[in-house]
């Protein structure tokens, strides 16, 4: 089917990879999380960190989530050069040190909850290492970025050809 010289393509949706759908989750969450625990610290408000850790649970979810679906996006973009290759391994190692990181992170925040240590000095502490997780998920990001903007991975370029140069 033509359309203004452009070749219109099908696609078949088993082929679209979801971990693009997925990797803005846990970003948004962790910020989020991070936002209502610098407040809660802030204004000694155990309803803001209520809240915090409770989006906290759900970007552990989101990264877990979005790590697997990466794993599977990885073995679609197989055969690659050896520049991608080494770029998804940077991408895939600080994005598995990240999901680690706040996997202990929640697993900490929960200890000093029950050990009645989060309205203490504690909080601090654990409110400089979520803004440091923070600044590790907005890496993976990055790199993430990089992988589609620098070395097309994932991006079907065929269908953004158009028939005149076919």
């Amino acid at each position: 089917m033509q359309n203004g010289g452009w070749k219109s393509k099908r696609v078949d949706l088993t082929e679209v990879p979801i971990h693009p759908q997925l990797v803005h989750f846990p970003i948004a969450f962790l910020l989020l999380s991070f936002t209502f625990d610098l407040v809660g610290a802030v204004r000694n408000s155990d309803r803001w960190n209520q809240f915090g850790g409770f989006i906290l649970l759900l970007a552990i979810i989101s990264a877990f989530a979005a790590l697997q679906s990466g794993e599977s996006s990885e073995e679609m973009l197989k055969p690659m050069s050896d520049s991608l290759h080494e770029a998804v391994e940077e991408h895939e190692n600080l994005a598995s040190t990240t999901f680690f990181f706040i996997l202990v992170l929640g697993i900490f925040r929960g200890w000093l909850q029950l050990k009645g240590g989060f309205n203490s000095w504690p909080r601090w502490v654990y409110v400089i290492l979520i803004g440091a997780g923070v600044f590790m998920i907005l890496r993976v990001g990055n790199l993430g970025g990089k992988l589609v903007y620098q070395h097309g991975a994932g991006v079907n370029k065929s269908v953004l050809v158009p028939n005149s140069l076919k």
